[in-house]
């Protein structure tokens, strides 16, 4: 039975079965509505290619793609919203389940909001599959729930065609439990933007106001693998990993939040690569500098000699600035840190550190920086240190104040005079507009302008069905 009704030249197509709904789908004409009606649909195979439609639930989150079931679409200005997948996943193989592509057309100006994927995954969990592809350009994920995956495969993945910017927008989403099932190395990361063979493609994304908690699928939470990509405003909590700029260059780290939770390898942004800067960013009990290398607050990485693609790209121009870090086991910052990979012997150059603030007030003890191999072109300064047992051992860090420090945990740190030393509203802009993305929506930059960092609570992401 198909049912519809006509407003404004627009269609809305009520489907009651997966059939009824790839024919419209594929059928309908641009501004028409295809409905699906509520209830459980097993091995849902939905497959279309079409123009300025919806594709919607009856009713958001009562709507459940069960078994294996997968959605394939392309055209330009779709909207997906409502869905649910979830007992699921174990015969997909490789097979992701949502792709912005359907045969070998792409998605463009495409939304997927208010969707949500539950612990769907492969019976093997070496099988490596993702949840979401997103391919074309100007694409959207925004107020989705990915929660769970434990098989191989980056959770979302974002594809270059090496030679187009993508620009995509991937914001208000809820990263939850991302667990190593397999115990791989890698291929486990939360969310990956490109790869090695894309990985100099300008892909200009931007990343906002995401949540990830319980992210400990592998080192990389968010695997960075393409140029002038923007993270701003994103909170990790509680998570055994990072933000790793793995390949590419001039990516822009503002504003996120960190919060180890005392996790043991927690840590905040890891660098490789040219020219990334990392601005206003709150680092708060990250303890994972000690068990490895590469797990300080901020680590900033040797190049590889001769490196491959998917090899170490020499550090150059980076920036570390106005960042806050808190209750952090030392070095916060380390440079230089390599592997045993031979031949990883290629120092930083040309890196800047300044007017960050270092706190403790839970007995963290240790010197602040650590500089692992010889950096040309090194400039250090402005850099508060607020704490009984940490050091400055280096002339650009001060031990400023050591008693009677107010400390109001996110908002401001006054002395004991009420001298305000740190300020949430205290921000540092990015005056390079060669760094980073592009273009960035006018409504999510209003939003982050506010406030120098965002702690983004799980109240604020996912579909609205949930919260």
């Amino acid at each position: 039975l198909l049912l519809f009704s006509t407003i404004a030249n627009a269609t809305n197509h009520v489907a009651a079965s997966i059939e009824e709904a790839n024919h419209w789908l594929n059928d309908s004409k641009p501004n028409d509505t295809i409905t699906l009606k509520d209830g459980v649909y097993k091995n849902a195979i939905i497959k279309f290619t079409n123009n300025n439609i919806v594709f919607i639930a009856q009713h958001l989150g009562q709507v459940f793609f069960e078994e294996n079931s997968t959605l394939n679409f392309a055209g330009e200005n779709i909207r997906v919203e409502g869905f649910v997948w979830q007992n699921g996943g174990k015969d997909l193989n490789t097979k992701a389940v949502i792709e912005f592509k359907n045969g070998s057309n792409v998605s463009n100006h495409s939304t997927l909001i208010n969707c949500a994927i539950q612990d769907y995954n492969t019976t093997d969990l070496n099988t490596d599959n993702k949840w979401v592809s997103i391919f074309g350009q100007y694409n959207m994920v925004t107020q989705c729930l990915f929660k769970s995956k434990f098989n191989r495969g980056a959770t979302l993945v974002v594809w270059l065609d090496g030679k187009t910017e993508a620009h995509h927008t991937i914001t208000y989403n809820y990263f939850l439990d991302r667990q190593n099932g397999p115990n791989a190395d890698n291929g486990l990361e939360s969310m990956r933007i490109g790869d090695s063979k894309t990985s100099f493609t300008p892909a200009h994304c931007v990343v906002a106001l995401n949540r990830f908690e319980q992210c400990d699928g592998e080192i990389e939470i968010i695997s960075n693998k393409s140029c002038n990509n923007s993270y701003l405003h994103n909170s990790f909590v509680n998570c055994n990993g990072g933000l790793t700029l793995r390949h590419g260059n001039n990516c822009l780290v503002d504003g996120n939040f960190f919060d180890g939770s005392d996790k043991p390898k927690s840590y905040g942004i890891r660098f490789i690569g040219e020219g990334h800067i990392a601005i206003n960013n709150y680092f708060y009990q990250l303890h994972g500098a000690p068990s490895e290398a590469f797990r300080a607050p901020v680590t900033i990485l040797n190049g590889l000699v001769n490196t491959p693609l998917n090899g170490y790209y020499q550090v150059r121009r980076a920036v570390i600035a106005n960042n806050v870090f808190v209750n952090c086991t030392t070095p916060n910052i380390r440079v230089g840190a390599f592997s045993k990979r031979e031949g990883m012997t290629v120092a930083p150059d040309t890196i800047t550190i300044k007017n960050n603030l270092f706190v403790d007030d839970a007995g963290m003890a240790g010197e602040i920086y650590q500089e692992l191999a010889p950096v040309d072109h090194l400039y250090i300064s402005g850099n508060k240190i607020i704490g009984k047992y940490l050091k400055a051992n280096n002339k650009g860090f001060a031990l400023t104040v050591t008693l009677d420090s107010k400390f109001d945990r996110y908002n401001k740190i006054t002395d004991g005079k009420n001298y305000l030393i740190y300020s949430h509203q205290n921000k540092e802009a990015n005056k390079n507009h060669a760094i980073g993305a592009n273009w960035v929506e006018l409504s999510l930059t209003n939003t982050l302008k506010k406030n120098k960092f965002t702690v983004v609570t799980f109240q604020m992401v996912g579909p609205i069905f949930n919260r």
